[in-house]
């Protein structure tokens, strides 16, 4: 009874806002909003399945103006951005800080995660580094900190190239990617193509 109360509008969008996957499809406008309407109205008990249908559409129409506005200020954004690359990295994760000659470094609760040129590694005594990595540094202005989506939108990117990330760190202006060495050019690649476009 009591859901028979809230506007099925509100319904509709708490149930999308559920459901990242939904969100997701109605931001790309790839739903076939009949099939969803008919899905929504039987799990939420609504009877008819046209107001699912118009709430539903409206509810995406609203989330792709958002995901367009959101999406626009982050590429601005980083289009005015530097990005670098550093190859030839290791890294090691220790409980107590270290003193050694470091790219970054951040702490966690665990401990501390260092990023080193890896001749500093080899010289250092600690045993379990690992090597093979990169670092892209993107230096941006600090708004990249009141700008939601501009770190989802180079994530996203690397992962729709199936390249993996290791760590992300981000303090300010500078937010750093840590990926394999060997991904290294087709990530730079891969950003610096996508936010030409």
């Amino acid at each position: 009874m009591e859901q028979q109360r809230i506007p099925v509008s509100k319904q509709v969008a708490e149930y999308v806002q559920r459901k990242p996957y939904l969100l997701e499809a109605l931001e790309q406008n790839i739903v076939n909003y009949s099939a969803l309407a008919r899905t929504i109205s039987k799990d939420l008990s609504l009877p008819n399945v046209e107001t699912v249908k118009a709430a539903l559409i409206r509810t995406g129409i609203k989330y792709q103006h958002m995901k367009r506005r959101t999406q626009q200020k982050a590429i601005s954004l980083l289009r005015n951005a530097h990005f670098s690359v550093k190859n030839k990295i290791a890294t090691l994760h220790t409980t107590t800080y270290s003193n050694l000659k470091n790219v970054a470094y951040s702490k966690t609760p665990s401990g501390y995660m260092f990023f080193l040129d890896e001749t500093i590694a080899h010289k250092s005594t600690f045993k379990k580094i690992e090597y093979g990595f990169a670092i892209i540094h993107i230096k941006s202005t600090k708004d990249i900190e009141r700008t939601p989506g501009a770190i989802a939108f180079l994530l996203s990117a690397l992962a729709s190239e199936g390249i993996n990330i290791s760590h992300v760190m981000g303090c300010r202006e500078d937010t750093f990617i840590v990926i394999k060495e060997h991904d290294a050019s087709l990530a730079f690649n891969v950003l610096a193509q996508r936010l030409r476009l």
